[in-house]
């Protein structure tokens, strides 16, 4: 492992270098990394550094990033490009997937998601899914920070917590839980709250049956999901979906 001085370092500004990309701007940061948009020869880039306290902690299991974009190559999943690693830095060069997050949408635009969005981000991010389980991946973190929309393109982002299944800690449910989650902050996108007392999201939301059934089993209040096809086949058949697009 490339050995890195393990002290908070301040971002880099615009302009700064980095192993020959020009900083443009801080994009975000994590648990594990600081994000900066790049550029090198005029295309742009994303740079995710890792953070040196990251590496120290957890050692390898912060760079399986690394290893699992290396293996993947899906038109929504941004692809590794290159890695800086010496004695300053650890960082990889992502492709650069334009649009803005489902939290940018909702919490900064006050983005309200109609039916048919959820729709499309949902069976877009489902195929996703299915891409990765096939090729026995689990991502561990599908929220609305990492899942940018373009106009119809839906991006997934942020590996870090990717891990091979293994069927004991990384198993497939856990990305049925998270979806189901995802689905419940664009449902509530245009919800209007009628009262100050909270109730529970299934008596609060305006749900088909088939809605409800579907998204308790997602997060694991009914019987779960097993696989991503029989999630994959009831959310083709929810009814307010069924009605508007004619299945």
């Amino acid at each position: 492992m490339v050995m890195i001085p393990f002290w908070r370092r301040k971002t880099y500004p615009p302009g700064f270098l980095l192993g020959g990309y020009k900083v443009i701007r801080l994009i975000g940061e994590g648990r594990f990394g600081v994000c900066y948009l790049v550029d090198l020869d005029g295309k742009e880039y994303i740079l995710k550094e890792i953070k040196p306290k990251a590496l120290k902690k957890s050692g390898n299991k912060v760079i399986f990033e690394e290893k699992m974009l290396s293996n993947i190559d899906h038109p929504s999943i941004p692809k590794i490009i290159d890695t800086i690693k010496n004695n300053n830095i650890y960082a990889y060069i992502l492709e650069y997937k334009n649009g803005k997050t489902i939290e940018n949408l909702i919490f900064g635009d006050n983005h309200v998601f109609t039916s048919d969005e959820i729709y499309k981000v949902g069976i877009k991010l489902i195929n996703i899914i299915k891409y990765l389980h096939k090729r026995n991946i689990v991502h561990r973190d599908i929220r609305v920070p990492n899942v940018i929309i373009n106009e119809e393109e839906v991006y997934l982002i942020d590996f870090g917590l990717a891990r091979l299944i293994n069927n004991e800690r990384y198993v497939p449910s856990v990305d049925f839980s998270y979806l189901g989650h995802l689905l419940l902050h664009l449902y509530y996108s245009s919800f209007k709250k009628n009262n100050r007392k909270s109730k529970p999201w299934y008596n609060e939301l305006e749900l088909s049956s088939s809605e409800l059934n579907f998204l308790k089993r997602l997060l694991g209040v009914d019987e779960e999901y097993k696989n991503i096809y029989d999630v994959e086949k009831d959310f083709l058949a929810l009814d307010n979906f069924n009605t508007r697009f004619n299945f």
